[in-house]
């Protein structure tokens, strides 16, 4: 009996001294468990807190009413407003582009053409007396006319020379006339094969129509420069209020309140998916045949941002004092410029489908696809910090848009994904 108990004793021990080390094993666990979780924390506040997008990029409208019929009109109201933008935007001098061009201008290739100001979608921002309208533009016309300019010789560093063509003439002129007076029995021999020289009497004859002719000329080139400065001065007309507000008066007779616009200039085309997606379309209805080449070469011109670049975690703590102030103008610069939110391109995706086969036949569609980098949200899927879904289930990382047309044999659509981190 004393054995047993004794026994029994022993267990109960081993027992008691197995769950103690359990649990202090579990205390242990939740200390660190608790340490890691506070620091993580701390570490998401310090290095970024979620990101959540306006109401605007997720609907392209934001607007609260207390007639819910006036809902309604919205999309209507919104359709019509953005083909009267684009159409101001579009805007062209038929008579001065004729003279530029050595072949004729057709209207109809005219609106195909890349040669435009691309417009995206707007952004509407309804309040009770007012619509605030944020556009994405890329001038593609005030970048050719400026680099038409630069290469006329009237001008060096974009500034104009004109006063200088008269004394570029009488050099021109002065220098044929000596070169003719002290070696004329040379030229007499070098020009007698022309059969120019044989209609004139002299030689003083012929270096007055070449002259004439270098006159023409030269006319010719600062006609052409002088066209190119009243297209860029009409271009940017458009930009300022003297002809904006033209444009506005429409705009407030179809929403009933006052307008304000938002205009964001881009650099490239594929900063903005709206932009992006449109180059490509103009460019299949011109052309569908070339179709491969047209997503490859854009593919070629898009520069992604390195991700390696991406996947560290800024601390803004050390700008930050206890009151949250910033320590100085300098810092505060760097810390909000290099911590704006998807600035950075790192990917792109483009689909064409529809009848875009090369004959004229419209026997089957076609399903072409590009790609570059990837369209993941670095916050959620490298940094483990959740990110917002828009519209349901478009990451806030991605611009989407949907567009259509048609060609001869059929209509066709393109989707556009554009990616920033």
């Amino acid at each position: 009996m004393l054995k047993k108990q004794n026994s029994k004793k022993t267990e109960n021990k081993q027992v008691y001294e197995q769950e103690k080390r359990s649990e202090d094993m579990l205390s242990l666990f939740k200390l660190n468990f608790k340490e890691k979780t506070e620091n993580k924390k701390v570490n998401e506040q310090e290095i970024c807190s979620k990101h959540y997008p306006s109401s605007i990029r997720e609907w392209d409208n934001s607007i609260y009413v207390y007639n819910k019929n006036a809902l309604n009109i919205i999309p209507q109201v919104t359709v019509s407003s953005m083909k009267l933008i684009k159409s101001y935007f579009n805007l062209y001098n038929f008579k001065l582009e004729r003279r530029i061009r050595n072949d004729r201008l057709l209207r109809r290739l005219k609106r195909l053409s890349s040669h435009r100001t691309y417009v995206s979608d707007g952004e509407f921002k309804h309040t009770s007396n007012k619509v605030v309208i944020t556009l994405y533009l890329l001038n593609k016309q005030r970048v050719n006319y400026l680099k038409k300019i630069s290469k006329s010789r009237f001008t060096t560093r974009g500034l104009p020379k004109i006063k200088n063509l008269f004394k570029l003439i009488k050099q021109k002129g002065i220098l044929f006339l000596k070169k003719a007076s002290k070696n004329k029995i040379s030229v007499i021999k070098t020009l007698k094969p022309h059969k120019e020289v044989l209609t004139y009497t002299g030689l003083s004859k012929y270096v007055i129509n070449f002259y004439k002719k270098l006159i023409k000329k030269l006319l010719r080139k600062v006609k052409l420069y002088i066209y190119y400065n009243q297209l860029l001065f009409i271009n940017e007309s458009k930009f300022n209020y003297t002809y904006l507000q033209h444009l506005k008066k429409y705009l407030e007779k179809i929403f009933n309140k006052n307008v304000e616009f938002n205009l964001v200039n881009i650099r490239r085309f594929y900063l903005n998916s709206d932009i992006f997606s449109e180059a490509l379309t103009l460019k299949i209805r011109k052309n569908r045949r070339k179709l491969l080449r047209y997503l490859n070469l854009i593919k070629r011109k898009v520069k992604l941002h390195d991700k390696k670049n991406l996947y560290y975690k800024p601390v803004l703590s050390k700008y930050y004092l206890n009151n949250n102030k910033y320590v100085n103008d300098a810092k505060l610069k760097k810390v909000v410029f290099n911590n704006i939110k998807y600035k950075h391109i790192t990917g792109f995706r483009l689909e064409a489908n529809g009848r875009l086969t090369r004959r004229y036949t419209a026997s089957k569609s076609v399903s072409k696809l590009k790609y570059k980098g990837n369209l993941l949200n670095i916050d959620s899927s490298y940094r483990g910090i959740s990110s917002v879904l828009l519209k349901g289930n478009l990451e806030s990382n991605l611009q989407y848009t949907k567009l259509k047309s048609k060609t001869r044999i059929g209509s066709f659509g393109i989707k556009g994904w554009v990616s920033g981190n």
